[in-house]
């Protein structure tokens, strides 16, 4: 019988997210704040997370967007 366990997520830390893609965390929140980034998770009340699947696919859509104005 298959193990019936989700796949396990990878989420991002301000911090570390930060680093991953470059830019300030004030950067981040602002673009949250317009709808431009995946919105954060919250998995405690002192822990706001960013789900790694949707970073990675919204980096996807800033590369083909940026490739089409080029």
């Amino acid at each position: 019988m298959a193990n019936a366990q989700p796949a396990q997520q990878q989420l991002y830390r301000l911090p570390h997210l930060a680093k991953r893609i470059g830019a300030s965390g004030s950067s981040i929140w602002a673009w949250v704040k317009n709808g431009t980034f995946p919105a954060p998770i919250k998995i405690s009340p002192n822990c706001t997370c960013w789900i790694a699947a949707e970073v990675e696919q919204s980096a996807v859509v800033r590369i083909a967007d940026s490739r089409k104005a080029a």
